[in-house]
């Protein structure tokens, strides 16, 4: 199974190949400070609506870096390869400045200044995923991305653990100041990585893109699946995070916890790899996500120990599946709603617009929710139920999205 899928990756033209290298090396890194980045601003405010807000300014960031940057860019027809090498040094920027945060407005600062370098990220990947991959191979594609992504999950929380250890035990310093200031020296591998990636000029959108992506018909039933997706995105990032601290007591133990459970992940799917279709791709979806809401809703109702592991095996198994899933149908998406005369460009700004409408809408409806509970461990349940209802209306949203999406996917 190994050699088959080594095999195959070497048949990939070494554009895709760097698309690739760069995604693992984004992923890496990201997975450095993942859970870790809310870890850190709950432990110095000590208010989970706090992590909410820094959320909410976070995807106001990405918004800005994927769509007004974008747009921008596209205005003067510059080259959107650039945004590889951008991305990473205002991320890498970015998370130095959260270190040195004293107060709530320069955490939030530092958060919007990652979300601009994340939405240049998704920018730049996207465009060359649609420039340069085929739907019949993107199955095989996304999949190596996630398994890459899975074994980062093993590789940058195990990193990051010894270097909070080193940082607390050693050098008896904050918790987190090694791993941060480490950490955006890890982007420097992605130069390696440009030199084979094509330049790619984009055309400027027009009115009439935005008309037809407001009357385009499938894209109306995109935004079901959309909202689905996006409404309980600020909740997945600050929830779990928090939830696994308060079972386990330490951000060493929930670094130890993390790199644990995030190998059997990534067997899992490099298993699945060949065995991904376009006839399967929904159905692999509905399993994916009705389970994994499930075990979303038990580990809520059920909070402790016993039902966190029960949802981390779950998680780690179904997350990831579930994410090449999504992401097959969000760039057939973004390549089949734009005008007949028009590349995807166009639509893929005004979908990540879309994106951020759904998330900071989720996000304000999150918190009036959280205003239902008093303790903190009801709060964590409350939050967890509504990740399940999300993925549960995603779902729905892709099923009725496929119906509509011709050719079939």
């Amino acid at each position: 199974m190994l050699s088959e899928t080594i095999a195959n990756f070497q048949k990939l033209r070494r554009p895709v190949r760097s698309l690739v290298f760069l995604f693992w090396i984004y992923s890496f890194t990201g997975a450095l400070i993942g859970v870790f980045t809310q870890i850190f601003l709950y432990q110095r405010f000590a208010d989970i609506t706090l992590n909410v807000y820094a959320t909410q300014v976070f995807f106001t960031g990405i918004m800005v870096g994927f769509v007004i940057l974008g747009y921008i860019a596209s205005l003067l027809r510059r080259n959107i390869k650039n945004g590889f090498l951008a991305s990473f040094l205002v991320i890498g920027s970015s998370v130095t400045v959260l270190l040195f945060s004293s107060t709530i407005e320069v955490a939030y600062f530092a958060m919007f200044l990652n979300g601009i370098g994340q939405g240049l990220f998704w920018l730049t990947i996207h465009t060359f995923e649609l420039a340069e991959t085929k739907s019949h191979e993107r199955d095989f594609y996304s999949s190596l991305l996630t398994a890459g992504g899975q074994l980062s999950l093993v590789a940058g929380p195990a990193l990051a653990t010894v270097l909070i250890w080193f940082s607390e035990n050693i050098l008896a310093w904050d918790t987190f100041t090694v791993l941060f200031i480490l950490t955006p020296f890890c982007y420097l591998l992605g130069l390696f990585c440009f030199s084979d990636i094509q330049d790619y000029y984009p055309k400027a959108a027009r009115w009439a893109d935005l008309k037809h992506f407001f009357s385009e018909r499938k894209n109306l039933v995109s935004q079901l699946y959309l909202l689905g997706g996006n409404i309980g995105v600020v909740a997945g990032g600050v929830i779990p995070p928090l939830a696994i601290l308060l079972i386990l007591g330490g951000a060493v133990n929930v670094g130890v916890y993390n790199t644990l459970f995030a190998l059997f992940s990534a067997i899992c799917v490099l298993s699945l790899v060949r065995y991904r279709t376009t006839s399967n791709r929904l159905y692999i979806f509905g399993i994916a996500t009705v389970i994994l809401a499930l075990a979303t809703i038990l580990f809520g109702f059920y909070f402790g120990l016993f039902f966190l592991i029960i949802y981390t095996i779950t998680q780690g198994i179904l997350a990831p599946i579930l994410r090449v899933s999504a992401h097959v149908i969000d760039l057939e998406t973004m390549e089949s709603i734009g005008r007949s005369d028009s590349d995807f460009y166009s639509t893929m700004l005004l979908r990540d617009l879309s994106l951020f409408v759904w998330r900071i809408m989720g996000g304000f409806v999150f918190l009036g929710f959280l205003s239902l509970f008093s303790s903190e461990e009801s709060l964590i349940g409350g939050g967890l139920y509504f990740i399940a209802f999300s993925l549960i209306t995603t779902f729905f949203g892709a099923y009725f999205l496929l119906k509509v999406m011709k050719p079939k996917l």
